[in-house]
C-alpha cells in the first residue's frame, strides 16, 4: 500500500536567537520532519527590521556545516520540503500585516555560479504559483539568485524604499552589484 504524504509538513516553533547583525532583530528557529525520509529539518526566520523575514533551511544532520544551505538531500521532495516552510512564513504573513519576505537560492555544490541557481529557479516558480501579485511586489534578483516579496502597502506607504532594502541585503550577504526587478 503507498502512503499518502501530505501537501506539506507541519512544523514546530522551537526557540528565538539573538539577531547576528544590525538591522537583525533575532533569529526563529523552527522545525518539521519529512515523513518519506525521516529527516528533521530546521526553518531559521531571520526577524528584520522594517518587518521583513528572511526564510532559510537546512537538513538538522547538516546543521554543523558551513555550506548547510548547498547541501543536497536526494530526497526527491522539494515541492513538499519548499511548502513546508511557505506554511511556516504563512504563520508570520497572518500575525504581522507589514510582513516582507527575501530569500536567496544558494547554488548547490555541482554549480559554479550564484547567478540563477537551480534552486532559485524553483523557487520563483514555487513563489510565483503560491503568491499573487495583488499583495505582494515580486522583485528578483537573478545574479544574485534573491527573491524579494515586498507588501505593496508598505511601499505605497514609504515605510520600505527598494534600493534601500537592496542594499541592505547585499551588505548583510555580499552580494554583487546588481539591480533587483
Amino acid at each position: 500500500m503507498t502512503k499518502i504524504l501530505p501537501p506539506y509538513y507541519g512544523s514546530v516553533f522551537i526557540m528565538h536567537r539573538k539577531g547576528k547583525c544590525n538591522g537583525m532583530i533575532k533569529i526563529d528557529l523552527w522545525r518539521f520532519k519529512s515523513q518519506k525520509s525521516g529527516k528533521t529539518y530546521l526553518v531559521e526566520v531571520e526577524v528584520y527590521e522594517r518587518h521583513i523575514y528572511g526564510i532559510k533551511f537546512y537538513l538538522k544532520s547538516q546543521s554543523h556545516l558551513n555550506q548547510k544551505y548547498s547541501f543536497m538531500t536526494n530526497d526527491f521532495e522539494p515541492r513538499r520540503i519548499i511548502l513546508s516552510c511557505i506554511h511556516i512564513m504563512y504563520e508570520y504573513f497572518k500575525q504581522d500585516t507589514r510582513s516582507s519576505f527575501a530569500f536567496i537560492g544558494v547554488n548547490s555544490p555541482n554549480e559554479n555560479t550564484i547567478s540563477n541557481t537551480k534552486r532559485f529557479r524553483f523557487y520563483r516558480t514555487i513563489v510565483n504559483t503560491y503568491f499573487g501579485r495583488d499583495i505582494f511586489e515580486h522583485r528578483v534578483d537573478e545574479n544574485n539568485s534573491a527573491y524579494l516579496l515586498l507588501r505593496k502597502t508598505e511601499i505605497s506607504q514609504g515605510r520600505i524604499e527598494i534600493r534601500e532594502i537592496e542594499n541592505f541585503f547585499r551588505n548583510i550577504y555580499i552580494l554583487q552589484n546588481s539591480t533587483i526587478q
